[in-house]
């Protein structure tokens, strides 16, 4: 078990599930200690007959430690099952029946316990980084994020399986099987206790140092889970450029660099292990000698009797039940480590701040779209450089704007702060004539239909990823799918598949081509019918004549869409209402494509060279 932050509620949700384990574990832990003392008493009971026959005898008395002993009737011959001998082994049964009862009943519990807790704090997990920024995910890696998933909440799960019972049988048959002990003859558990004293004060030092290795050792399979889930993302490039030894061999660096902070970590681990044997053995070899020579004085120190043999099998037997524990006390605190490392991992997924928030009183306009840019600087949060400098332009709603520029001159930028991805200071972008900072991140984004270059699919069918923006997965509009989907020139594709709509498009979209891929992208913003749209050099992929399609059907859209296009071909972007030309992060020339062409320098080029470069070819 483990408490802290983001733990300690579920204590309160579940807690009749935690105390159906500990109710279940603390009976197991009784009937445990009433065997040896079952067992001691009728070897004292035989002691002092000196042989037994299977005839009748009280089994109270055995069992109780009344004095007598076994009363037996010699006259008369009884069956065997008619004796007390014989319910004596039936209670014996029986309580064995019971244990095993409930052990099963606390493994059940404490089962259902760590996979509710698993299952709500992976939930817990993946909606707070939903509602993460990009800046977020730019200085997270995705394997480093997935091993929280699965190694830390594996060591969370453990915590609470196994944790729960180290703990109770620590407190409850521990404390207990040493309290009777003490009972019986304090000299002997006196001399025994000296270990474990020693072992308590061990355990202490010992948690700190395991907890760091723990650390050490998550940290390294992150980085090989990072480094795992890159290389298949990147596979087709892996093989292109023939790198495939070089990755294996940094793969292997990774997984051996894993491997040693691991057998570092256990290696540690096998040393409290070793540590916690030598203890018991040392309490062991101590019990043993000092119970041999009082049996060979004849002076077995116990209350009552000093030559009690029976007593002394109770004693051992209590002192065989204090093993676990103190080997559970070991495990506890290895398992502790672990679970409190992993907890801080966890919390700093979820004490992760949204770095855009929304104001107090947001606007819940619909959107209509004009955009306004005044003298705006943009730098990314991690960066120094602006991106974007001085930035001032108008787009009225309805309009088309078209922009370029040479790579890395902050046109994807500058379409990404429309949605609200980043934080901007005050004064700087209007929506509506509204400072976008008093927008609410959910009404922008239901209005704007933004796609990607790289038109990510999620591997379903090209039904569900048109569908995407559907409340509910459940309810599709088909008619509404085919029309996005004629929209963006992709329908007749699509119906020349073998499953039409129905087909899995695969991991990413795989199966499909990278213009098709992009095409149900548009059709997948559309369907969510925005006010504003957002191509991110999202038509590279297609041929021209695919192109002028899609680029007249937004013109002839009955509702009219301001209509932001990033494009490397002048084509795209020819007959834009406006056009904005970047370099370098600034704004180098803005308006129509015969203005721009005999003013802008820029674009000139840009425009002469892709002449050139059709004539060529």
């Amino acid at each position: 078990m483990i408490f802290g932050k983001y733990i300690n509620e579920y204590y309160k949700k579940y807690w009749y599930l935690f105390v159906a384990v500990f109710s279940a574990d603390i009976i197991v832990d009784l009937l445990q200690l009433l065997l040896p003392l079952i067992i001691g008493n009728i070897v004292s009971a035989m002691q002092n007959i000196g042989t037994l026959k299977p005839y009748s005898f009280s089994v109270l008395r055995p069992l109780l430690g009344f004095d007598g002993g076994f009363v037996l009737s010699a006259s008369e011959t009884i069956p065997f099952y008619q004796t007390d001998f014989f319910l004596t082994l039936i209670m014996i049964a029986s309580i064995g029946l019971f244990i095993f009862l409930g052990r099963m009943g606390w493994r059940f519990f404490s089962a259902h316990i760590a996979a509710n807790i698993e299952r709500d704090l992976r939930n817990k997990m993946f909606a707070h980084i939903q509602t993460m920024s990009l800046s977020y995910y730019n200085q997270k890696k995705v394997g480093g994020l997935l091993s929280f998933f699965t190694y830390d909440l594996q060591t969370i799960k453990q915590c609470f399986t196994d944790g729960m019972i180290f703990i109770t049988d620590l407190l409850v048959l521990g404390t207990t099987s040493f309290t009777l002990m003490s009972i019986m003859s304090w000299q002997m558990t006196l001399y025994t206790a000296i270990p474990l004293v020693a072992f308590i004060i061990f355990g202490g030092f010992i948690g700190k140092g395991e907890a760091k290795r723990y650390k050490i050792s998550s940290d390294a399979f992150e980085d090989l889970s990072d480094f795992t889930e890159e290389n298949l993302q990147g596979f087709s490039v892996v093989k292109a450029f023939l790198k495939e030894k070089a990755r294996i061999k940094s793969f292997k660096a990774l997984s051996r660099n894993a491997e040693e902070k691991s057998i570092d970590y256990l290696r540690f681990s096998s040393l409290i292990e070793c540590g916690i044997n030598i203890f018991l053995a040392i309490t062991f070899f101590v019990l043993y000698l000092l119970a041999g020579n009082a049996i060979l004085d004849n002076s077995l120190p116990f209350a009552g009797s000093v030559t009690d043999t029976g007593k002394l099998l109770t004693y051992v037997g209590y002192y065989d039940a204090l093993i676990w524990p103190m080997i559970a006390g070991g495990m506890l605190i290895d398992l502790v480590s672990r679970g409190s490392g992993a907890r801080r991992r966890i919390a700093d997924i979820l004490d992760a701040k949204q770095d855009i928030a929304d104001e107090t009183n947001p606007r819940h306009e619909e959107l209509k779209g004009k955009v306004e840019f005044r003298n705006l600087t943009f730098t990314y949060p991690d960066g120094e450089i602006p991106v974007l400098k001085d930035i001032s332009f108008v787009a009225q709603p309805g309009m088309s704007v078209g922009v370029i520029g040479r790579t890395g001159s902050g046109k994807s930028t500058l379409v990404s702060l429309l949605p609200k991805l980043f934080n901007l200071p005050r004064g700087m972008l209007f929506i509506d004539d509204c400072d976008i900072m008093d927008w609410q991140k959910k009404d922008l984004r239901e209005n704007i239909g933004y796609v990607l270059q790289e038109g990510f699919l999620f591997s379903g069918s090209v039904k569900e990823n048109i569908a995407f923006s559907e409340k509910d997965p459940g309810v599709v509009d088909y008619e509404k799918v085919r029309t996005s989907a004629s929209f963006a020139n992709i329908d007749k594709d699509i119906m020349e598949f073998v499953n039409q709509y129905d087909t899995i498009v695969g991991e990413k979209g795989a199966t499909l081509s990278g213009g098709q891929r992009q095409r149900v992208s548009i059709a997948r913003a559309i369907y969510k019918d925005p006010s504003m749209l957002i191509l991110d050099d999202s038509l590279s992929a297609v041929d021209a004549d695919t192109e002028k399609s899609i680029l007249n059907n937004i013109k002839s859209r009955e509702k009219k869409l301001t209509t932001f296009i990033i494009a490397h071909r002048i084509s795209a972007i020819e007959t834009c209402d406006l056009i904005l030309v970047l370099d370098n992060g600034q704004l180098v020339g803005q308006g129509k494509h015969d203005e721009l062409y005999h003013s802008c320098a820029l674009y000139h080029d840009l425009c002469e060279l892709q002449k050139l470069e059709k004539e060529v070819n």
